[in-house]
């Protein structure tokens, strides 16, 4: 369904419809795939699905600037219940630096809000000239200096969203996209996060929730993979299981991160985890003890400790070996 939002006058005078394309949309799906087509990879298997399937409740808009009914521009959103990811920003070469991109962008803002939005994230170069458009509309890097970037409409989401609460496992969808951004970017806590995913720190998942996600779908990957949700509908935890090709034969590795205020919770997600019939591993910086507390619980042993393994913001990281099998 395409509804136009308004219209910006650019600075060449030009006057630009601007509008929202809600997928899926079969009338609009060929314009949106050819707009975006030099994606590719998994981005594109996204576009493709999206514009003509249902994918689970994940909610899917392309904020497009048209001149003559063509499409110049365009902001591509995913949500869920609020929280969501803003992506896809692209203006074509010959249209650049006419204001198109922050004319659609304020109306897409605009819209968020009016639709009871309460966080978005993206992922820009830090000190880029997109970092300063994203910031003059309230974006603001998740850490300092860095191009991971949030917007709270409300300035407490994080206290707010977090908040302790009942929580159970449950499986991966394609709504859980967004919210599990949402909780790799927490600031503060474990630092090795998913080894298979390369996630130190708090990090944007756009990318690697995608890749995870077509796995599920289309290879022989992960054996297993949960999440724990809280009862006000936050991801709070994560719990994968993929194979370790290095050895031979082939080990398990978990990965297993989870938000502090639902560390007593972590054991009935590792519960739901259906663990293959070989050693499994976990990989965990030295610093995080409720963690290694939660694995040894689930009935892991420590069976080494490897110096130094990593740095991350200049300190460096000493991960402690979990095994079991």
């Amino acid at each position: 369904m395409y509804n136009k939002l308004g219209e910006v006058v650019l600075k060449t005078e030009e006057r630009m419809e601007v509008g929202v394309i809600t997928v899926p949309d079969e009338l609009h799906a060929e314009e949106v795939k050819q707009f975006l087509g030099h994606k590719g990879g998994n981005w594109e298997w996204h576009i493709e699905r999206c514009v003509t399937e249902v994918l689970d409740a994940l909610e899917t808009r392309f904020y497009v600037g048209k001149l003559d009914g063509r499409v110049i521009t365009n902001i591509m959103t995913v949500e869920h219940e609020g929280v969501g990811i803003l992506g896809h920003v692209f203006t074509l070469p010959q249209q650049r630096r006419k204001g198109a991109c922050k004319g659609v962008m304020a109306y897409q803002m605009e819209d968020f809000r009016q639709r009871s939005g309460s966080a978005l994230y993206l992922g820009t170069g830090y000190n880029s000239h997109p970092y300063y458009i994203y910031h003059s509309f309230g974006f603001e890097s998740v850490f300092p200096e860095s191009g991971f970037m949030k917007y709270y409409v409300n300035g407490d989401f994080e206290k707010d969203y977090f908040a302790p609460t009942p929580a159970e496992p449950k499986s991966v969808e394609w709504h859980d996209w967004p919210k599990i951004t949402a909780l790799s970017g927490i600031v503060g806590w474990d630092t090795l996060r998913s080894l298979k995913w390369g996630v130190y720190g708090p990090t944007n998942l756009e990318g690697p929730f995608l890749g995870f996600k077509h796995a599920l779908e289309t290879e022989d990957v992960y054996d297993n993979a949960k999440l724990l949700i809280s009862s006000g509908g936050a991801i709070v935890g994560w719990a994968t299981v993929s194979r370790d090709t290095r050895w031979q034969p082939a080990t398990g590795v978990l990965d297993l991160f989870f938000h502090p205020n639902f560390a007593d919770a972590a054991p009935t997600l590792l519960s739901a985890v259906t663990f293959p019939d070989v050693k499994v591993q976990c990989y965990v910086d030295s610093s995080a003890e409720k963690k290694a507390a939660v694995l040894e619980t689930a009935g892991f042993t420590c069976e080494g400790q490897l110096k130094n393994q990593f740095t991350y913001s200049e300190q460096h990281y000493d991960v402690l070996v979990f095994a079991r099998g």
